[in-house]
């Protein structure tokens, strides 16, 4: 377990590395970055809103008139 914990904690090192070895590289690191925390934001999105729908009823109102 310990390891893992430190090669994340390498691994943002690497990144800053990699993000400030040539100018564009900070640009292309924060967009990825960007389209990461979107997708992310967007599946979360999408399985809470799958969520809600399991668990509420159908119908939340009165129950429709019955015919004749």
């Amino acid at each position: 377990m310990a390891s893992i914990i430190q090669n994340i904690v390498d691994m943002a090192g690497y990144f800053g590395d990699a993000a400030f070895s040539f100018p564009t590289s900070i640009l292309l690191v924060a967009m990825g970055g960007l389209l990461i925390t979107g997708a992310s934001l967007a599946l979360g999105l999408l399985a809470a809103g799958a969520v809600v729908d399991f668990l509420t009823p159908e119908s939340l109102g009165r129950r429709p008139p019955q015919r004749g």
